[in-house]
């Protein structure tokens, strides 16, 4: 966007990031993912990172827990592949949303990243508890760009739960090369 005009990739992407596709349409080669975060520079921030990245995605961004969940139910024919979900949003943070998503007969198996800023060790252990699949800090662009390379290349992956100390994917710069 230059001087409050959207560019015709602007809004091309913006409309296919809203775009649902019905999974006997959805390519497989299309990465789905959503992120849940209430903050729109921080959504701004993912969305470039993700752009950069050598994958067809198709990303659908919400603002709260409670539309996470909303949307959720209703593309249960059309679930995402990863889920990038904030800890501290409004109406439901993502520690609550987490639990219900693991709760859930036909969501528990979509691997979620908490993508937070809340990087204390209680949050980290408590998602850890919660059945999270990685913990990625928001930090600099060039490490979430990097950290969302290695994540996307990884989820197709059978899922398991792995090591606590893997788990803070992005907390430590060795984790990044």
């Amino acid at each position: 966007m230059q001087n409050g005009k959207s560019s015709y990739a602007d809004n091309n992407f913006r409309a296919m990031e809203n775009r649902l596709v019905p999974s006997s349409h959805h390519n497989p080669a299309t990465i789905n993912i959503v992120l849940a975060d209430d903050d729109v520079d921080e959504q701004q921030f993912f969305k470039t990172a993700i752009r950069e990245l050598p994958f067809i995605t198709q990303i659908n961004v919400l603002s709260d827990g409670v539309y996470l969940l909303e949307y959720l139910v209703k593309s249960m024919n059309d679930k995402p592949d990863i889920i990038f979900l904030d800890i501290m949003m409004p109406r439901k943070d993502g520690i609550e949303c987490l639990q219900e998503i693991k709760q859930h007969e036909d969501l528990k198996s979509i691997p979620i990243v908490m993508y937070s800023n809340s990087v204390g060790q209680d949050y980290i252990v408590k998602t850890y508890e919660c059945g999270a699949q990685y913990f990625l800090q928001k930090g600099k662009y060039s490490e979430l760009t990097e950290s969302l390379r290695q994540l996307l290349a990884i989820i197709n992956q059978p899922y398991k739960q792995v090591s606590l100390q893997e788990f803070q994917f992005c907390l430590r710069t060795e984790n990044l090369r």
